[in-house]
């Protein structure tokens, strides 16, 4: 497991501007499976949070939600209570090692959570172990669905990623290429491999037209690019901001970047079957 963020210290701001998107995509997908819901049994790899278990939650009763970072489960778990959900069920692994039987669950869901399993020159080893412990985990016809990000959309899936460009520079090499995943899932053993691009979504939804909003830390917490910034480069995405606005053309870049947006979008699905 990559130790690249402080997971429990961004777990305080992280819900300030995350949320579940793509929820829609995850549950058409899960109920699809020939279960009735009360049967149908979902691990959420990386739960963070628990955004997504908790919207789960609320349909089906046996989700397990699973996490490395203790801080991101306490505030699953608080979340769960809140909306009186089931919140025994947290369990704090390693998902490249996941301490499961074997064909205990009809769904896997992992959600931006991908990228970090490895650290830069590692040859995504725990990527493939945590493909392999997912294959065996899964009862036959079991769905594993990812929420990635492609390469491309590193690059312009958002209107600031020109000015941290040495962070998408590092953070590529967090993020195995699609076409590449698909092939490794494949030689896992899973077929029907499927990939959904959803360009109307945005992954920070919060404040994410606003220009000020890179200059607040809790906004920040919200995108771990951020995270692979020194304290010089980020001063430099600063001063670069602080240029477009004194030149009156922060309007119309936010603008133009964000066409690229629409048409690439944030992150893709990639959705395979044991």
């Amino acid at each position: 497991m990559s130790k690249y963020e402080r997971y429990d210290e961004i777990s305080k701001n992280y819900d300030k501007t995350r949320s579940a998107v793509g929820i829609e995509i995850v549950l058409g997908y899960i109920l699809t499976i020939p279960e009735k819901l009360e049967n149908i049994k979902v691990l959420d790899a990386g739960c963070g949070t628990g955004n997504y278990a908790m919207h789960l939650k609320e349909r089906l009763p046996n989700v397990i939600s699973a996490d490395f970072s203790q801080g991101m489960l306490n505030k699953a778990k608080e979340k769960y209570e809140l909306h009186n959900q089931k919140n025994d069920d947290l369990i704090r692994c390693d998902i490249s090692d996941l301490p499961f039987k074997d064909s205990c669950f009809d769904a896997i869901i992992c959600n931006q959570s991908l990228h970090h399993l490895d650290d830069e020159n590692t040859g995504f080893k725990n990527h493939q172990k945590f493909f392999a412990h997912a294959f065996k985990a899964l009862k036959p016809n079991g769905l594993l669905i990812i929420n990635t990000i492609t390469h491309e959309q590193l690059e312009d899936g958002v209107w600031w990623g020109k000015l941290i460009k040495p962070a998408v520079d590092r953070m590529k090499k967090r993020f195995m290429p699609d076409e590449h995943l698909i092939s490794l899932l494949n030689e896992f053993g899973f077929v029907s491999t499927e990939k959904i691009v959803p360009t109307s979504t945005i992954i920070q939804e919060k404040g994410y037209f606003d220009p000020e909003s890179l200059y607040r830390k809790e906004f920040r917490d919200g995108d771990s690019h951020f995270s692979l910034l020194t304290e010089n480069e980020l001063n430099s995405v600063f001063n670069q901001l602080n240029d477009l606005t004194n030149n009156g053309g922060l309007s119309a870049y936010i603008s133009s970047r964000d066409l690229l947006r629409q048409r690439i979008g944030q992150f893709c699905y990639i959705i395979a079957r044991k």
